[in-house]
C-alpha cells in the first residue's frame, strides 16, 4: 500500500494485490477529474497477473478462478468512517486482525456511537476489516455465478466506501446489481483480454468454472499448508508478506 495504510496482504494477511488500484497520473489520457477517484483497472490487471502469475505460479485461468470464486462468498466491511474520531490513529486491528477492534480481544470496533449504536455498535453491518464496503454478489452467502455476470456486463464507476476506501459501483442505480460493489481488482478482470475471455467462458459454463475453482482452491490450500502457523498474523500485522513457503 503506497500510503502504508492496512488494505493488503503486507499488513493484514487478508489479500494478495493492492486492491485499490493503480493511480492514474493526471496526465494520463484516461485521468478524468470528474471521478471521485482514478483507480485504472487496465493497469491493476498487471499487477495482478505480476503478482499470482510471475510471483506464486499461478495460472491466468487459475488467477480468474480464485478471484471469481473468493468473491462470490463473502463482503467487504467498511460501512465506517474512522476519520476525524478518536479512533483514526489507533494500530490497525490492535495486532488482533482481520478486523478492528477498539478493544483488543473485544471483537469489536467503537461502541461510542462512531461505528454505529445499540447492540451492533462495532459489529455485523458496524463491521471495519479492509475498509471496502459491500458484497459482490446478491447471496453473499449462497453461491451463484453473479460475479461474472455483473463484472462483465455492469458499467462500473468509481466511488468512495462510508470508510473512504476506493472501490466501485454500478453506474446504473437501478440496476439488479445495485447492491454490490466491486474492487478494482475485480474490474480488472473485465479489463484485460484474456482475463475476460476466462471469465466469460465461466460465465457461459458454470460447470466448468465450478471445477476449475475447486481445483485452484485445492491447489491455493494446500500449497500453504505449512504457513501460516498459529499466530503468525498477530506477529506478522503490518510487515510484509514473503513468499518463500510457496515451492
Amino acid at each position: 500500500h503506497p500510503t502504508f495504510g492496512w488494505r493488503g496482504s503486507h499488513s493484514a494477511g487478508l489479500i494478495y494485490v493492492f486492491p485499490d488500484g493503480p493511480q492514474l497520473k493526471r496526465t494520463s489520457p484516461d485521468f478524468n477529474p470528474s471521478w471521485v477517484h482514478n483507480r485504472s483497472p487496465r493497469l491493476s490487471a498487471l499487477e495482478v497477473r505480476d503478482t499470482f502469475k510471475e510471483r506464486m505460479g499461478w495460472t491466468d485461468r487459475e488467477t480468474v478462478a480464485l478471484i471469481g470464486g473468493g468473491h462470490t462468498l463473502g463482503r467487504t466491511h467498511g460501512n465506517c468512517n474512522l476519520a476525524g474520531s478518536k479512533w483514526d490513529r489507533q494500530p490497525p486491528y490492535n495486532e488482533e486482525g482481520p478486523y478492528f477492534e477498539a478493544v483488543p480481544g473485544s471483537g469489536r470496533g467503537p461502541t461510542d456511537g462512531t461505528c454505529g449504536t445499540g447492540p451492533l455498535a462495532g459489529l455485523g453491518p458496524n463491521t471495519v476489516s479492509s475498509g471496502f464496503d459491500g458484497a459482490w454478489t446478491r447471496t453473499p452467502s449462497k453461491w451463484n455465478y453473479d460475479f461474472f455476470n455483473a463484472t462483465l456486463s455492469e458499467r462500473w464507476e468509481p466511488v468512495k466506501s462510508p470508510f473512504g476506501a476506493d472501490q466501485w459501483w454500478t453506474a446504473d442505480r437501478k440496476s439488479n446489481y445495485a447492491n454490490t460493489r466491486r474492487l478494482t481488482s475485480d474490474v480488472s478482470l473485465a479489463a484485460d483480454g484474456t482475463y475476460r475471455r476466462i471469465a466469460q467462458e465461466y460465465l457461459n459454463d458454470h460447470a466448468k468454472f465450478d471445477s476449475n475453482f475447486a481445483d485452484a482452491w485445492f491447489k491455493l490450500v494446500h500449497r500453504s499448508a505449512d504457513h501460516p502457523h498459529q499466530d503468525d498474523l498477530e506477529r506478522d500485522v503490518r510487515f510484509c508478506t514473503h513468499f518463500e513457503f510457496l515451492h
